[in-house]
C-alpha cells in the first residue's frame, strides 16, 4: 500500500500538457494563463499629474506665477511652462514641458489670473514619471496564473484583448451502487441519495474544469463497463464507489476490460483508503467524506497540471 506522498508522485508523474486556446479578455476570468504577457509601452506613457493643482517649475518659488493654460485629463499641453508661469492641471493629465512639480490646488491662492504657492514645492512632487509603473517589455503576468478581475484590468492596460489560456479539462463523473437514488427522490429502505455526483462536479467546476454527470450506474458489470466506455471519451473520468475489494466492487474489472491499466490501488490514508488511479481515471470511494478528501488530495493537483497551474 502506497503512502500519500508515493501515491501523489504516481498521480502527477505523466500528466498531459494543457491544450492552449485563445479567448476574448471578457471570457478569461478564472482561466489559467498559458503565455507570458508583457507591456507594449511605458506606463504611464507620459509624466502624469497625480493631483489637481498647478504644474510649476520648483525653482520659481512662491510666485505669483502667470497661469498660461488649463490642462484637463486627456489633453496635451499647448505651451511649455517657462520661468514665472504655471499651468492649471487635472489629475491624470500629462505634465507640460518645463514643469517639474505639481502643487495641490488647496495649497495655492489665485490672484487676478496669477497663482501664489502657499507651500514649498520640490522637484517631482505629485508627478508619476513616465514608466513609473511599467516599462515597455516588462512582464505583467506569467504562465500558470489563475486570472482574477485585477489581472484582467492589467491585461486591458497593456492592450491584451485576446488571451492565450489553457483549455478547460472536460471531465465525466459516474456514481455506482445499487443503493443510490437521485438527489430529488426520497430514498426507500436501504437506499441513500446520490450526493457524490453533485459534489465532485462542483469540485471540478470550482477549479475551472467542465464536468458531465453521467448519472447513477447500478452494480452490474456490463452497465459499469458501458459507463466507463462513455466516460473515457473525456479528458478525465471520475467514478465514485465500487473500488474496494468486495464481490460487488466492479469498477476496476470494468476499467481493465476497457483497456485501462491501473497504476495504483489503495493508499495509506484515512478516510479514502479504497482509491484507484489510472492515467485519465480516478476511482474514488463511495463514502462522501472519503470521496471529497481524495479529490482534494489527488484530483485537484492533477487537474491543476492539466490546466498548467499549481493547485496542490
Amino acid at each position: 500500500m502506497l503512502t500519500v506522498e508515493e501515491a501523489l508522485r504516481v498521480v502527477l508523474r505523466d500528466v498531459p500538457a494543457p491544450r492552449i486556446e485563445t479567448v476574448d479578455l471578457a471570457q478569461a476570468l478564472g482561466r489559467v494563463l498559458a503565455r507570458e504577457c508583457a507591456s507594449d509601452s511605458d506606463f504611464p506613457p507620459f509624466d502624469r499629474a497625480m493631483m489637481d493643482g498647478y504644474a510649476v517649475r520648483s525653482a520659481d518659488g512662491p510666485g505669483p506665477l502667470e497661469v498660461i493654460e488649463e490642462i484637463p485629463a486627456g489633453k496635451v499641453a499647448a505651451r511649455a511652462v517657462a520661468s514665472g508661469a504655471a499651468s492649471k492641471i487635472m489629475t491624470g493629465a500629462p505634465v507640460p514641458a518645463g514643469a517639474d512639480a505639481v502643487l495641490l490646488v488647496e495649497k495655492t491662492r489665485l490672484e487676478a489670473g496669477r497663482v501664489r504657492l502657499l507651500d514649498p514645492v520640490k522637484a517631482g512632487q505629485n508627478i508619476a514619471p513616465r514608466g513609473h509603473e511599467l516599462k515597455a517589455g516588462d512582464v505583467v503576468l506569467r504562465p500558470g496564473r489563475l486570472l482574477r478581475p485585477d489581472d484582467l484590468g492589467a491585461l486591458a492596460m497593456i492592450g491584451k484583448t485576446r488571451v492565450e489560456v489553457a483549455a478547460r479539462p472536460r471531465c465525466a463523473v459516474v456514481a455506482t451502487g445499487d443503493e443510490l437514488v437521485p438527489a430529488g427522490e426520497k430514498p426507500g429502505p436501504g437506499r441513500i441519495r446520490n450526493s457524490n455526483s453533485a459534489m465532485i462536479a462542483a469540485q471540478v467546476r470550482a477549479l475551472g474544469g467542465e464536468c458531465d454527470d453521467l448519472g447513477i450506474v447500478r452494480d452490474d458489470a456490463p452497465a459499469i463497463r458501458a459507463a466507463v466506455r462513455e466516460g473515457l471519451k473525456r479528458d478525465l473520468l471520475i467514478l465514485s464507489g465500487g473500488v474496494s475489494a468486495g464481490d460487488w466492487d466492479l469498477v476496476i474489472p470494468a476499467l481493465e476490460a476497457e483497456g485501462v491499466n491501473i497504476a495504483m490501488h489503495k493508499v495509506a490514508i484515512k478516510p479514502g483508503k479504497p482509491f484507484c488511479f489510472a492515467p485519465g481515471v480516478f476511482g474514488l470511494p463511495g463514502n462522501p467524506v472519503s470521496s471529497f478528501v481524495i479529490f482534494e488530495v489527488f484530483v485537484r493537483p492533477y487537474l491543476g497540471l492539466r490546466m498548467g497551474a499549481d493547485l496542490s
